[in-house]
């Protein structure tokens, strides 16, 4: 990104990158709508789809972290304290909410072979695991 003139206000409309360790020079405030869209799976259907909800309060904490890395800043949420306060402490991990066709067959090419006792990070959904196994 290139430096901000004086006098003129930088705007970036971010998506996830935004909850990283990615610092954008001349951020002083951040506006985080609180929402974020994913990619999930309906192991039931069989589909992949995307889906608009609300995020964790660690996404909310990643996403103000922007705002203030080089100089004093501010973070916005629009939201109430009260919907703040009835947010997920957490995201559901990627594990849990995806199609595990992909991960299953690398699983095997990594040598494993019983994939229903592997010890995963974050374990997932009974029915994920047995579709990708059809």
């Amino acid at each position: 990104f290139a430096d901000t003139p004086a006098g003129i206000r930088k705007v970036v409309v971010a998506t996830n990158i935004a909850e990283t360790s990615v610092t954008i020079p001349g951020i002083v405030y951040v506006l985080d709508c609180m929402f974020v869209k994913i990619k999930s799976y309906n192991a039931k259907l069989g589909v992949d789809y995307l889906t608009v909800m609300p995020v964790s309060a660690a996404s909310a904490v990643q996403r103000s972290g922007r705002a203030g890395r080089v100089r004093s800043g501010k973070a916005y949420r629009m939201c109430t304290e009260k919907d703040f306060r009835s947010l997920p402490v957490a995201s559901i991990p990627e594990m849990q909410r995806s199609d595990l066709v992909a991960v299953i067959l690398q699983l095997k090419a990594l040598g494993v072979d019983d994939v229903l006792h592997f010890d995963f990070p974050s374990p997932p959904p009974a029915l994920s695991l047995a579709r990708a196994l059809e």
